[in-house]
This record gives structure tokens, C-alpha cells and sequence, in this order.
């Protein structure tokens, strides 16, 4: 049976209000990556407000940290999931963006 650890942002945070996405890196560098379990689930209940920093540093933590562990979220107001998905976007878009400039410089490389 898989042991899973459920946290809670708000309480972790002390706050409803997450708009410091340097609180988003240490939630991940000092809670996240702290905990032995490897099946985290986050709670979201009673945080009221994520403001796109925020939300972009979080996704970007929890991708980094996704390899070592699965990370899940429950109990998400819709706001706050419109803001991630929003972030989320943006994320794949600037990925994309990278993956073909690297392609256009690879082929400037063949090309000489």
C-alpha cells in the first residue's frame, strides 16, 4: 500500500494569499523536497488568491521536483486553477519557443 502525505499550502505558507513566488520556491525547496514520502498531495483549501508569478514559480518547482516525486493537487478554488492553467500555458509556449529557436540554430550549424 503506497503511503501518501497531504499538505496543506495555506497552513505551510501561513498565508491565503499567495503572491510571492519566492514562497513558491521555498515551499518546494524547504517543505516539498523534505518530506520522505514520494506521493505528495497539496491541498489548496482556503487559499483565496495566486497571482501569475507565483503560479509560474510553483509550476516550475513542482516540475523540478516531479522527477523525484508525484505531486498532486486537491481541493482547488477555480481561480487559483485558472491562474495555473493560465502560467501552464505560458510555460508551453515558451518551451516551444526554445525547442525551435534550438532548431534553427541547428540548422544554421549544418547549413555552414
Amino acid at each position: 500500500m503506497a503511503i501518501i502525505y497531504v499538505i496543506s499550502i495555506k497552513n505551510a505558507l501561513l498565508t491565503s494569499d499567495l503572491s510571492d513566488s519566492e514562497s513558491a520556491k521555498r515551499f518546494f525547496t524547504n517543505m516539498i523536497s523534505e518530506i520522505v514520502v514520494d506521493n505528495i498531495v497539496i491541498d489548496f483549501s482556503g487559499v483565496k488568491q495566486m497571482n501569475h508569478l507565483f503560479a509560474l514559480q510553483y509550476l516550475k518547482s513542482k516540475q523540478s521536483m516531479s522527477l523525484k516525486k508525484a505531486i498532486k493537487e486537491i481541493c482547488v478554488p477555480k481561480n487559483i486553477y485558472l491562474m495555473i492553467k493560465v502560467a501552464q500555458k505560458e510555460m508551453d509556449r515558451s518551451s516551444r519557443k526554445s525547442l525551435y529557436k534550438k532548431e534553427i540554430m541547428q540548422n544554421k550549424l549544418t547549413a555552414d
